[in-house]
């Protein structure tokens, strides 16, 4: 039981991780909208409601879970909106839904968590991004621009906060499900070296071995790339013929 009694807190309806973290004994709050409660529900965590794109309730969630528990162990930010759309196609409100979940919203995160986390002096925040925020590619400005910020930030964090004994790293996910749009499957996996797509449960490794401060007490700071070897072999962009 490698998260026994500890609280793990999990941005949007994320029923496999809430899961994960609740078989190894932590007591798991899912946070988000109403996508969060059928997956809290779903695996016997609690629910805390807040929208990620506003800084008030997002501090409001943090006391709440605070003032239930006593503390916060482990915060994984997991949002991800993407869209692939050429640049000049992409709203403004599309924009700002994606850098306002992905990015803004884990900066609220950030921003409420590292207050407990440093008083605590250990604990330790995760983000979940993509290699889309590690390489530029077609139609991905919104999602791509998002996810370079949220990679950046928790190299921030890990900076800041290191000197507690809080730890910041991330998760840059590759390719676990074909999304909508003009990219074919074969094209996708054709740029994966190891000739698939990931699945759900090696991202949610990932995530376990970070946050397990016996076995990562030293990591800060770290990108884990989870995709196959997709940005190793990142040599040219199988997505040019699309647009």
């Amino acid at each position: 039981m490698k998260f026994q009694d500890q609280v793990v807190c999990i941005t949007t309806g994320s029923f496999d991780l809430a899961a994960a973290f609740a078989a190894e004994g932590a007591r798991v709050v899912v946070v988000g909208d109403e996508t969060g409660r059928v997956a809290a529900e779903q695996s016997g965590a609690v629910f805390e409601p807040m929208d990620i794109r506003d800084a008030a309730s997002v501090k409001r969630a943090v006391q709440a879970i605070v003032e239930r528990f006593g503390r916060i162990d482990v915060w994984v930010n997991n949002v991800s909106l993407p869209r692939i759309t050429p640049t000049v196609d992409l709203t403004a409100d599309e924009w700002d839904a994606a850098v306002g979940a992905m990015l803004s919203g884990a900066f609220y995160c950030a921003n409420a968590v590292g207050r407990v986390l440093i008083e605590q002096k250990r604990g330790n925040l995760i983000n979940i991004s993509s290699v889309h925020g590690l390489f530029a590619q077609k139609g991905h400005a919104a999602y791509a621009s998002a996810n370079a910020g949220l990679i950046m930030l928790t190299k921030v964090l890990a900076s800041e906060w290191g000197a507690y004994g809080v730890r910041a790293n991330g998760i840059a996910a590759g390719i676990v499900q074909i999304p909508e749009g003009p990219i074919s499957e074969e094209t996708y996996i054709g740029r994966i070296p190891m000739g698939r797509t990931g699945e759900s449960r090696e991202v949610i490794e990932a995530v376990l071995f970070l946050a397990n401060e016996a076995e990562a007490s030293f990591v800060n700071g770290e990108i884990l790339r989870v995709d196959g070897g997709w940005t190793a072999y990142h040599l040219f962009h199988p997505f040019e013929k699309a647009f």
